[in-house]
């Protein structure tokens, strides 16, 4: 099963590194940094508590767990919309070429965009206004203004597509436990069958993933903490993160394997650059 919106540091094309090093366990899977989960996705477990600090993330997941049917219903429609936009700018683009065409999408964008900032009355849920924008924004990305204002411009993508949320994603996460909270609560959740998987903020100027909760950044102070209640988890664990002398410091030799990972994702491309994953656990192989 595949992930149903964009996230920064996603590990869909990771996973065949990630998941060799992972062991059989018979409680539950436990993720307290899930982001666009698509770990959690990938193994589809049956028994699992996932997590995020991000507010309106985790809004968005409880409303594909608890009122699927009715974010599918508001999808269909800004989808249908959105579509029938581009039809008629692909229209008047091939009559007239050499003109501007105004982008009918382009104005439902900052409409849109304005509801989810709460700047005018929605006529859509927050969690359809989240999917939209995050399919729709430039370049998927996440930022803030100093109101706490998302303020991202439009994308100009040709297709939102929006039956990416299908039954069975629904389905997964009704049988899910979900949390919106510090990961030290859910690491006091664990019993010693349990596995947690872990992917938190790297230690990088890129590590507040969006998050209004962490605006400051995922900072050493946070790093050092969490390092120390990884080694007191009272069950197996893997973490996946970031190569940085911090980092290499912190777990030593519990970084059993790591691997490349190209990164360009910002405007234009203007921040590309190959950085080095560690895997790292509490347990042997």
């Amino acid at each position: 099963m595949k992930p149903i919106i964009k996230y920064r540091g996603g590990k869909s094309k990771e996973i065949p590194q990630i998941i060799q090093y992972m062991p059989q366990f018979d409680g539950r899977y436990i993720e307290p940094f899930l982001g666009g989960g698509a770990m959690f996705f990938h193994l589809e477990p049956n028994n699992a508590i996932i997590n995020d600090i991000n507010v309106r993330l985790i809004n968005f997941y409880r409303s594909v767990q608890q009122d699927f049917m009715q974010l599918s219903m508001e999808l269909a429609e800004l989808e249908n919309i959105y579509s029938n936009n581009r039809l008629e700018f692909d229209k008047l683009k091939k009559l007239h070429p050499e003109d501007r065409i105004p982008d009918e999408n382009e104005t439902l964008y900052y409409q849109l965009r304005d509801m989810y900032n709460g700047l005018i009355p929605s006529t859509y849920s927050d969690a359809a206004l989240y999917y939209f924008i995050n399919k729709t924004a430039f370049s998927g990305m996440i930022r803030f203004n100093a109101k706490g204002e998302y303020n991202v411009p439009y994308g100009r993508y040709k297709n939102l597509n929006t039956k990416i949320i299908t039954e069975a994603h629904h389905a997964l996460l009704v049988n899910t436990e979900i949390h919106n909270t510090d990961y030290s609560d859910i690491f006091n959740l664990v019993n010693p069958d349990d596995f947690v998987f872990l992917d938190p903020p790297y230690d990088c100027i890129f590590s507040d993933y969006g998050n209004i909760q962490y605006q400051d950044g995922f900072n050493e102070e946070n790093h050092r903490r969490l390092a120390e209640d990884f080694y007191n988890l009272g069950c197996r664990s893997l973490m996946v993160i970031g190569d940085t002398p911090l980092i290499r410091d912190l777990y030593g030799n519990n970084i059993i394997a790591e691997y490349d990972k190209n990164y360009s994702v910002n405007i234009r491309n203007r921040f590309q650059a190959e950085a080095t994953h560690l895997i790292i656990t509490n347990y042997e192989l």
